[in-house]
């Protein structure tokens, strides 16, 4: 079965147009039509590739001048004039009681509710309810699409979430309040979060556009750091109506610095892989040991339950760190972390471009494999002979030496 683009779903907010031509009532010999669609666009040819003249929102009053082929009408409305189709307009004005009424009716799909809602809510703005069906019916749309990916075409992407200390209640965040933190880990103007049982919809409003996250929080998860599963994301335009139905009781943006964390190198626009680089870090083990040893006779060692390696991080956004030193989460030493800006790839060598807060630049290479079985070569760049140091991938059949925690290192 053919996957389906994560930017497939769930289109209907971007520019909810919905209007079944079965209830249109058209009348073939009435000059005057009222648009049916949230917001329809005029267009200055009869094809939807074409440049779009004008935006007309529902229950706006147009002269229909002519009726083409394949499904296309030309109209004026107002002082704009250019095509649309047929099925989008209608001889009788939208009634805001039989869309609230379609809204309602649980006998409907959740897709036709929601058309309905946004039709509502866009005819009427300052409706009371209106605005409360059309978020009620968005999150249970994505609700039900998540639902199908989880066992179908979502993205399984997963992510290592942190669950952080709250200083100012002196307890640790639950995995939702975690969730949520790391969401906003961002710089966004408000957010919307529904979660039910481990499964949730984040939707956020940023650059002008709705970001929408789907996912769940997987049920291995630990009691320091858990795993998301991520099935959906996607960024489009944003319809007025569900805009405001969204933002009505969203939570506000979080502008304070203290939500990045300053030990794993996080601060206000941090850098986002590239699709292209994202691929290329995702392909590799996210985990590994630091080996000492001569070639041939290689180990792992542990000095005070400390073993050192490194760690490929991503989050939520899809922004990488690579973290150096202690990889198993004892002892009092926080691990280097430095912020992965691209990540290229030539022959067995991966290129890494690494930046901090503070804007200095590294370059790293992973040469992997080598001419050792399941062992990488780490170097800076510029590299020399003496530079770099050799590493394995978790679960690579390596040996573990413990040195305790007197013995000479």
């Amino acid at each position: 079965m053919k996957k389906r683009s994560p930017q497939h779903h769930f289109r209907a907010w971007a520019v909810c147009v919905v209007a079944l031509s079965s209830a249109m009532g058209w009348a073939q010999d009435a000059a005057r039509v009222y648009i049916q669609g949230s917001e329809v666009n005029l267009r200055d040819n009869p094809t939807t590739s074409a440049e779009v003249v004008k935006k007309v929102t529902i229950g706006t009053e147009c002269q229909c001048l002519e009726e083409l082929a394949k499904g296309w009408v030309r109209l004026k409305c107002g002082d704009a004039e250019g095509f649309t189709l047929k099925m989008l307009v209608g001889a009788d004005k939208p009634s805001l009681d039989k869309l609230l009424a379609q809204a309602q009716d649980t006998t409907a799909s959740t897709k036709v509710r929601f058309d309905a809602a946004a039709r509502a809510a866009t005819l009427d703005p300052q409706h009371e309810q209106a605005p409360d069906l059309l978020a009620e019916l968005f999150f249970e749309l994505n609700f039900e699409q998540l639902a199908k990916d989880k066992v179908k075409s979502g993205l399984h992407e997963a992510v290592v979430v942190t669950r952080r200390w709250d200083h100012s209640q002196n307890r640790q965040r639950s995995r939702e309040e975690s969730l949520i933190w790391e969401l906003e880990k961002i710089e966004y103007d408000w957010h919307q979060f529904k979660l039910r049982g481990g499964d949730f919809v984040s939707a956020m409003y940023r650059n002008g556009s709705l970001v929408v996250y789907t996912g769940y929080i997987s049920p291995k998860a630990g009691d320091e750091e858990f795993n998301v599963i991520l099935e959906s994301r996607s960024s489009s335009a944003v319809a007025d109506a569900l805009k405001l139905a969204l933002q009505e009781d969203a939570r506000p943006a979080d502008t304070s610095e203290k939500k990045y964390a300053v030990i794993e190198e996080e601060y206000p626009g941090m850098p986002v892989l590239s699709p292209e680089s994202f691929r290329l870090y995702r392909a590799l083990p996210a985990l590994w040991y630091l080996l000492q040893g001569e070639k041939g006779a290689r180990y792992v060692q542990s000095s005070c339950d400390i073993i050192t390696g490194i760690q490929l991080r991503v989050d939520i956004h899809r922004r990488a760190s690579l973290r150096f030193g202690n990889i198993n989460g004892s002892g009092e030493a926080p691990p280097k972390s430095m912020r992965v800006v691209e990540v290229s790839k030539s022959d067995s060598s991966y290129h890494f471009q690494l930046r901090d807060r503070r804007e200095y630049q590294e370059s790293l290479t992973l040469t992997w494999p080598t001419d050792e079985p399941n062992v990488s070569q780490w170097k800076t760049e510029p590299s020399s002979a003496e530079d770099g140091y050799y590493a394995v991938a978790k679960a690579r059949n390596i040996k573990i030496k413990d040195f305790g925690c007197s013995a000479e290192q």
